[in-house]
């Protein structure tokens, strides 16, 4: 009798467990259902625009900002909401947060849902926390981010890449346009490794309305931070991208990226001299990784490793030289081995998905050779940046060492 008690008791504690096993899954489904329900509800996709003006665009984020406002409309599945700090003396000149409406006017009639007091907004922190109080104000099934400023690829804070330009021609002066180039307010500036932490979420995209942005060392730095990256590897002219034609394009429920990229492209190569100047890409982040693979099965083959003349190598900037070449130029050339260097074509096309460059940049760089990102070669000239460069994932992934190793372990 006592074993059949023991046997009962057994009975019904097997009994309880999986009573309270299938009530747990029961509440999960229905935790997951409204998750899903609630998920439904949120507008489609939020929208941030980062735009970093305290220095000389701001007049720019001004024209810019009523793009955005003649370009949205407020039957959009979503929210575009706009952060912005503009230059001393603009009014305000404190950063400040707009939640975007329609508005046709050259004044900008937005609300403003955040103030902010004086504050570096090239700063990981301030960065992270802007982004953060927009998201949790702004809730959505997914976020779009636009960086909008001065930038220099990944090259540390302190880099000159470009300034504005004054040519001489004949005997008269001309002034070319002024250009962006991510992150720079007042002195301060936010580097690549900083931009990748102060992102709170994945996005579906981010634009880089900025300077020499499209190299292969950002957007494998970011490549877990978005599913696609808009970039061009050279200037960007300081009117920045065609708002009021492309705002209605980032809140489709499919993001046509190519048809964005291809507004941005046309709305420069129509235009006359130094105005036609314009390159972009569009990168698939998905595929980096298999692109860092075929390179590093290239750079392990030390055998087959050609140093590089950078004096034959298509470069992306006049004035700084050795700073930025064509990612696909350089690898054509770097190895002897046709047949690796072929696997890593056909990877690099299925990861720009799109790309497009006018013949010359400014009037003064001529683009011959254009695969759509560039690439850090090191080189005699630019060895001061060698040990930033080694803390970059991409050198770690790529196998980047071996090429440093081979031509220049002394430096």
């Amino acid at each position: 009798m006592i074993g059949g008690t023991k046997v009962i008791n057994s009975y019904f504690a097997e009994a309880k467990q999986l009573l309270c096993l299938c009530f747990s899954i029961v509440i999960l489904l229905l935790s997951s259902c409204e998750k899903d329900e609630l998920s439904d509800n949120l507008p489609l996709r939020t929208v941030i625009v980062y735009m970093i003006a305290d220095n000389n665009l701001d007049y720019f984020s001004v024209k810019d900002i009523n793009e955005m406002e003649a370009g949205f409309d407020n039957d959009f599945n979503g929210n575009l909401i706009v952060y912005v700090d503009r230059a001393e003396g603009a009014t305000p000149s404190h950063p400040i947060v707009y939640k975007i409406s329609k508005d046709t006017t050259e004044t900008i009639t937005s609300e403003i849902t955040f103030v902010y007091g004086e504050q570096n907004s090239a700063n990981g922190t301030v960065m992270f926390g802007v982004l953060s109080d927009i998201i949790n104000k702004y809730p959505a099934q997914s976020y779009g981010l636009i960086l909008w400023s001065h930038g220099t690829a990944w090259y540390p804070e302190g880099t000159k890449i470009s300034e504005v330009k004054n040519t001489f021609l004949g005997n008269s002066l001309k002034q070319l346009p002024l250009t962006k180039s991510f992150g720079r307010d007042g002195k301060g500036e936010l580097n690549i490794k900083e931009l990748k932490s102060s992102l709170p979420v994945h996005f579906d995209f981010i634009i880089f309305d900025a300077c020499y942005m499209g190299s292969i060392e950002v957007v494998y730095e970011l490549k877990d931070k978005a599913s696609y990256i808009i970039l061009s590897p050279t200037e960007v002219l300081s009117a920045g991208y065609p708002y009021k034609s492309i705002v209605g394009e980032l809140f489709e429920e499919t993001i046509n990226y190519q048809s964005i990229a291809n507004e941005f492209f046309i709305s420069y190569d129509t235009l006359e001299n130094a105005m036609q100047s314009v390159t972009i890409s569009v990168v698939k982040t998905a595929s980096l990784n298999s692109l860092a693979t075929r390179v590093a099965m290239i750079m392990n083959d030390s055998s087959n490793l050609v140093k590089v003349n950078c004096n034959e190598i298509q470069q992306y900037t006049v004035e700084q030289q050795n700073l930025l070449f064509d990612f696909d130029d350089y690898l054509g050339k770097v190895t002897l081995n046709s047949v690796a260097y072929d696997n890593f074509k056909s990877t690099l096309d299925a990861t720009i998905v799109f790309k497009s460059s006018t013949p010359n940049i400014l009037d003064e760089l001529s683009i011959d050779h254009f695969s759509g990102l560039s690439i850090f070669i090191p080189d005699s000239s630019n060895s001061e940046y060698y040990d930033f460069y080694k803390t970059l994932d991409w050198y770690k992934d790529c196998g980047y060492s071996n090429y440093f190793n081979k031509f220049y372990s002394g430096k």
